[in-house]
């Protein structure tokens, strides 16, 4: 048997080493076939290559797999977690080539939720903060668990637009899973393994998509990091972590309903380099652009910072208020 340490760091390297060259792979080939998209909170007309979503899939699919490898007895888990993620991201897909209307994004997820509902047969319950244990019963399975993975799935969408954004946010959110799966045992430990193998496929695509970015996410990308958050909360009974990282996100869908979610997250350029928004905040952005003189990497940094907040409250509710 392998050690628990030598398990782990085979998982984040290998998990690392494939995101970053398949991200690099991506970049080369969505270049080279003139499949950009214009970087629009820059003052030139530079383009940059799309699908690099791709790069984070490959890097976590690996790690899923060398994890499945070194640990059979995680196969349900990791099974139902990776038909998830390849389901909704071939939704991303879709949506980066026919871009698919809003209703139909909302609601194949709820199609791609049938493996995890089936990888959590006899768990209806869930601990609610300040309230206790609620049981959902069969509502658990056709309703919340269906709910979940679309809201994760398409929040990731309203909240981008700047170099890095959804990257980073992404990797604070896992990393508050993969701290509380990995002091945890059974289900939820797994759980923060493969949480683990999310983080470090997305910091090596953060290298390339971090300001000013050389590859951009596409759909495929933000519906992987939001489908997959999601998998791992429902998959890993950390409903309660998941429901928390996602609050900023509120804030998100309240601005963008009032635009009947058409608003973008994108500001205007001043010649100092920094972005402003003269309108009605249509995104989170826009508040935090309306808040202060920031350049784009100082908006993304300062949203960062709020979720880091969030992540730190979702470890605290799910691992001290609540068990799991």
């Amino acid at each position: 048997m392998y050690s628990e340490l030598i398990k782990l760091i085979l998982l984040v390297v290998i998990s690392f080493v494939v995101s970053l060259l398949s991200t690099r792979w991506v970049i080369n080939v969505a270049g080279s076939r003139n499949f950009k998209g214009k970087d629009v909170n820059k003052g030139d007309s530079r383009e940059v290559p799309l699908l690099g979503g791709i790069g984070p899939i490959t890097g976590f699919l690996a790690g899923a797999f060398t994890l499945e490898a070194l640990e059979p007895r995680y196969l349900r888990l990791i099974a139902s977690i990776v038909s998830v993620v390849l389901a909704l991201a071939f939704i991303g897909a879709l949506d980066d080539f026919l871009n698919l209307r809003q209703s139909i994004r909302a609601f194949l997820p709820v199609f791609a939720s049938v493996p995890l509902a089936v990888a959590t047969i006899g768990h209806t319950t869930i601990s609610v903060p300040f309230i206790g244990l609620v049981n959902f019963g069969l509502l658990y399975y056709i309703i919340l668990i269906p709910a979940v993975l679309t809201i994760t799935a398409n929040a990731f969408n309203m909240l981008e637009g700047l170099n890095g954004l959804g990257t980073g946010q992404g990797i604070i959110m896992a990393s508050a899973l993969a701290y509380i799966g990995l002091t945890h045992t059974g289900v939820t430990h797994e759980a923060g393994i493969l949480a683990l193998s999310l983080i470090f496929s997305l910091v090596a695509f953060l290298i390339f998509n971090f300001y000013p970015a050389k590859v951009f996410p596409g759909n495929i990308g933000t519906y992987f990091i939001g489908a997959t958050i999601g998998a791992i909360g429902i998959g890993g009974y950390m409903l309660t972590a998941t429901a928390v990282l996602y609050l900023p996100y509120v804030l998100e869908f309240i601005l963008k309903a009032r635009t009947k979610f058409k608003g973008i997250s994108f500001g205007e350029i001043n010649r100092d380099g920094t972005l402003r928004w003269s309108k009605a905040p249509q995104s989170l952005t826009h508040v935090i652009m309306k808040a202060g003189n920031f350049k784009e990497y100082e908006i993304v940094i300062i949203i960062w910072l709020i979720e880091i907040v969030f992540a730190i409250l979702a470890v605290i509710l799910q691992t001290t208020i609540i068990r799991v």
